[in-house]
């Protein structure tokens, strides 16, 4: 059993634990609603809507203070054992990512305010589509974070090669109507940073992967994982 399932001989400890993995999932509950509701905006074409995103995103940045204090504060507190400075270290590092994921939602409401005309239908269901992703993927781990389960933080860091594909017909998709129309290239210059920043938000998950399966089992990721360029070509992204 992990020791994180486990009493502390002080109980204060196990409520900080208990505490540091709640705020953990009070952030990535937080940046998933906004990157669902910039994506929703977006493919609407609701200003209103994208404006609560971006006023919003105070709310991320505040937590992710809330983390850095309490890591802080359980660090000088008490001396760890391994598992649990691990546990500690591990929403440490991953709070950064979620931060990050809720600037590019910020970033996407910010672009959808830019854009002359809703997004047709087509780019819309790409745009859901990744949008969905990403809400699967930080789903599933926050699910092995909460699990201590390191084989579902592996399947989240592999979830990521469809998102990348994905990104890369739209993005050739994008830039083959801006050659075509020029009328189009204003807007089209805005979508391609949306989808570049959803790709990169999805980037941020399979990193966070990582930080769970280190923090249960103490060891790296291993293996190339597949990642898909702009072109569509496939590469290994990082060797664990």
């Amino acid at each position: 059993m992990s020791i994180m399932t486990e009493k502390h001989t002080l109980r204060v400890f196990d409520e900080d634990l208990k505490a540091l993995r709640d705020e953990i999932v009070n952030l990535a509950t937080q940046v998933n609603d906004e990157l669902a509701g910039a994506v929703r905006a977006l493919i609407a074409g609701d200003h209103a809507a994208a404006s609560d995103v971006i006023e919003s995103d105070s709310r991320v940045d505040d937590l992710q203070d809330r983390v850095n204090a309490h890591t802080t504060r359980t660090l000088a507190r008490q001396q760890a054992m391994a598992d649990d400075l691990r546990a500690i270290l591990a929403a440490a590092r991953i709070a950064p990512h979620l931060e990050r994921i809720g600037d590019y939602a910020k970033n996407t409401a910010k672009r959808t305010l830019r854009l002359s005309r809703p997004v047709d239908k087509e780019l819309a269901a790409q745009f859901h589509w990744m949008g969905a992703r990403i809400g699967s993927m930080l789903h599933r781990v926050t699910d092995a974070y909460l699990r201590h389960d390191a084989e579902l933080a592996n399947v989240a860091w592999s979830d990521d090669a469809e998102l990348d594909a994905v990104y890369a017909k739209l993005f050739n998709y994008l830039r083959e109507r801006m050659c075509q129309d020029s009328a189009s290239v204003a807007d089209g210059t805005q979508l391609l940073f949306i989808a570049k920043g959803l790709e990169r938000a999805g980037d941020h998950v399979t990193d966070i992967a990582e930080e769970v399966y280190l923090m249960v089992t103490g060891q790296p990721l291993q293996g190339p994982r597949p990642k898909v360029d702009e072109s569509g070509a496939a590469s290994s992204a990082k060797d664990g």
